[in-house]
């Protein structure tokens, strides 16, 4: 042992560093074949995961992709700035590939109330960025018909908005740990808070049988084909989904009641492999 690095297990819990370390440290909740770490999102991890969107997300995430997203910059950029607001207030997870310390997929979450008044969060806000603003049209269209809250009978829950896994990361069961997590893990955290629901819109089938699989039942199903904007330059209704990819026909709006779910043992931790992963 390094004599001349503090022992932590040596150290009284007053002790300033020991605070601090366990303050700065992220809670690790699972190790993937001693390869992947499912890991409490931190602060300093905020930029990476904005850096994934930019780089992947954006053109990878089905909803997103097949709106073209990418070729709206105020679109973008306000999804951004979304993104960093959500995981500032939120028990989000990341997945942290040991080899390297990178970052291989999150999941981004946060806490609602049925009677939040905040502007930030209101379905009436106005959005930069045209497409951005259909696509939270479309959420909103979607989570009224499926309304978790009056189908729970409550009025606060825990909301998934983005999941993702990079492409070279996946059919590892890196997705599946990471809602996993959410649903069980970190249950304890959730009744402080008095949530009994999570939920959230589930863009593609591989993320639909994920969450079915750990206990979330279908609410309400919309097929994407059918949503028409209204072109800018013409006027005319068209359809506003034009290439959804991997044969992701359908938006789900998915819930459990906590305490409800993982028909899967929560202690497969080890040697986790899925048939598929996510790409939400």
């Amino acid at each position: 042992m390094d004599e001349t690095k503090p022992n932590i297990l040596m150290q009284d819990w007053e002790d300033e560093y020991l605070i601090e370390t366990a303050i700065e440290s992220p809670r690790v909740w699972v190790t993937l074949n001693d390869e992947i770490e499912i890991q409490e999102l931190k602060s300093d991890r905020f930029d990476e995961v904005l850096k994934i969107i930019k780089e992947h997300y954006i053109y990878d995430e089905p909803l997103i992709q097949s709106s073209q997203m990418y070729t709206d910059n105020g679109s973008v950029e306000e999804y951004l700035y979304l993104v960093q607001t959500w995981m500032k207030d939120t028990l989000s997870t990341v997945a942290v590939e040991l080899k390297t310390g990178n970052l291989v997929g999150f999941l981004v979450c946060r806490f609602n109330e049925i009677h939040n008044r905040d502007p930030e969060f209101s379905k009436d806000r106005v959005y930069e960025g045209s497409i951005l603003r259909e696509l939270k049209k479309f959420k909103h269209y979607l989570t009224k018909r499926g309304n978790a809250y009056k189908h729970n009978n409550v009025d606060k829950m825990l909301e998934v908005y983005s999941w993702f896994v990079l492409p070279q990361y996946r059919n590892k069961g890196i997705g599946t740990e990471l809602l996993r997590n959410v649903m069980e893990r970190q249950l304890p955290e959730y009744e402080w808070f008095d949530i009994q629901v999570i939920g959230g819109v589930f863009t593609d089938m591989v993320s639909q049988r994920i969450a079915e699989s750990l206990g979330m039942v279908t609410l309400y199903e919309f097929v994407y084909s059918a949503w028409t904007a209204t072109n800018e330059k013409t006027g005319e209704q068209e359809e506003f989904f034009k290439k959804i990819v991997r044969e992701n026909h359908s938006a789900k709006v998915m819930s459990v009641k906590v305490g409800q779910s993982s028909s899967v043992p929560s202690g497969r931790q080890s040697g986790a492999i899925d048939e598929h992963d996510n790409i939400v």
